[in-house]
């Protein structure tokens, strides 16, 4: 019988960096040699850095057992579903709160869940210190600097209405599993945010659209930055208008903020402004106007390829549009979905090894 020689270890490992997180998986009953090396950390971050990433999708819907789900869109003619099964229930009434490296963040109140749906491991985070408090913002990003994932929460108390009272920052830190408080200034702001718009990360710094009572209903961009300590409150563009239609989302990593036009209520027309220098107030540049689109489209994120992901406002279908060519593609086989809700957010995820397991687990 012949024996046959396994590849040298830099080989394989080239070989299996590009082969999905699910089939890697299988490989571990191959051998010792094999379990240990997919497990080993310098492994696990050379296959998250070739990963393929592709858009997932969020979808509220009005089915009593499972109002949320979440789709993914591999390419322009298939959705697979994000299998979250496996996670603790917290409730039909949770919220997503992003996905980092293939890792998705649930929440419901102060129960905050960390998933891996490739390895179908989950974490349920030590309750967060003022628990009882509001949760205004919530974000969920990967730290490059420490190769560590966070989750910020930005907390004001129930007992007042007036937010500009007091709040509280704190960070949670997966490899440390705990929680610290980050001592911000953000004094004499009110703190009602839209709830509806999910946070967008970039470098460290968390991003959330916000509405300022005073005056009532003028929408700024609110950031905080985990690495350094900061807090900042940030203006739109002067010639953007507030509207709950604006959306904050990231374009060949930039931030980007997508602005409805009022000229014609019988299409879409959006300006897609960048951000070009961080830290610094009103730095945005006009990068080109999306539409028009027949019909009213509201936009919620772009794809690897810069086409726009949108929804229907009428139909609720969901559409990518290519702004170069002006060409709308359907997702017909949402449209096949039992009783689909609205689009709630767009999100980058690609599978992962990456065991979100405590150390004792």
């Amino acid at each position: 019988m012949a024996i046959v020689n396994e590849p040298p270890d830099d080989v394989l490992i080239d070989i299996l960096s590009r082969v999905p997180a699910k089939s890697i998986l299988r490989f571990k009953s191959v051998s010792k040699h094999w379990y240990f090396l997919v497990q080993n950390p310098s492994f696990v971050s050379l296959h998250r850095a070739s990963a393929r990433p592709f858009h997932c999708i969020s979808l509220e819907r009005t089915v009593d057992n499972n109002p949320w789900s979440m789709h993914l869109l591999p390419d322009q003619t298939s959705v697979h579903d994000l299998d979250l099964s496996f996670t603790p229930r917290l409730s039909k009434d949770f919220d997503h709160q992003g996905s980092c490296n293939g890792l998705v963040c649930l929440s419901l109140k102060s129960n905050i869940v960390i998933c891996n749906p490739a390895t179908r491991e989950y974490r349920l985070l030590p309750q967060p210190p003022y628990c009882t408090w509001h949760t205004h913002y919530l974000g969920f990003a990967f730290d490059s600097e420490t190769d560590d994932y966070r989750v910020v929460r930005f907390a004001t108390p129930r007992e007042t209405d007036d937010y500009r009272i007091d709040h509280r920052t704190h960070i949670y830190c997966m490899s440390a599993d705990s929680w610290k408080e980050l001592v911000v200034v953000a004094r004499n702001h009110d703190f009602t945010g839209y709830h509806h718009h999910p946070c967008t990360s970039l470098d460290g710094v968390f991003y959330w659209l916000s509405s300022n009572a005073y005056p009532y209903g003028h929408t700024k961009i609110d950031a905080v930055n985990t690495v350094e300590g900061w807090f900042e409150r940030r203006s739109l563009p002067a010639s953007v208008c507030s509207h709950l239609q604006t959306n904050l989302c990231l374009l060949n990593d930039s931030l980007a903020l997508v602005a409805p036009l009022y000229d014609n209520w019988l299409d879409t027309q959006f300006d897609v402004w960048l951000m070009d220098e961080y830290g610094v107030q009103e730095c945005w540049t006009k990068k080109y106007t999306i539409g028009p689109i027949l019909g009213s489209h509201r936009p919620f994120g772009f794809q690897p390829n810069n086409e726009v992901l949108m929804t229907g406002c009428d139909n609720g279908m969901i559409v990518s549009y290519n702004h170069g060519i002006g060409d709308i593609k359907v997702y017909k086989q949402l449209c096949n979905l039992p009783e689909v809700g609205f689009l709630r957010q767009v999100f980058q995820y690609s599978e992962n090894l990456v065991s979100v397991k405590r150390r004792l687990d």
